[in-house]
């Protein structure tokens, strides 16, 4: 009887050997498995934070080319407004240039 206690006590302690063997293995391959996915979002993050910056970046250069834009009309219109301003009044700055030199 002493013997059957030995040997089951035997086979519960290589049950139990298994048990924390295949536990071992099944972490590991958990873990491995959630390094996997870890890396995965990782480089979906990088990813999709690289196309954010690549796409604020040309929102930033196509707001900035159409104020430039804006900034070169206005100062043009401003231009041409004072450039008529002076035709308007080189004719009267020559009639008073003249009344001088002839008076």
């Amino acid at each position: 009887m002493a013997l059957e206690y030995l040997q089951q006590i035997r086979e519960q302690e290589e049950l139990a050997g298994k048990i924390r063997q295949d536990g071992l293995t099944e972490s590991k391959r958990i873990v491995g498995t959630a390094n996997d996915e870890a890396a995965a979002l990782i480089f979906k993050a990088r990813s999709d934070a690289d196309r954010l910056y690549d796409e604020a970046i040309a929102n930033a250069n196509t707001a900035a080319q159409e104020d430039y834009e804006r900034t070169i009309e206005q100062a043009k219109w401003e231009c041409d407004m004072l450039t008529d301003g002076a035709r308007k009044k080189s004719g009267e700055a020559v009639s008073l240039i003249v009344k001088r030199l002839a008076g």
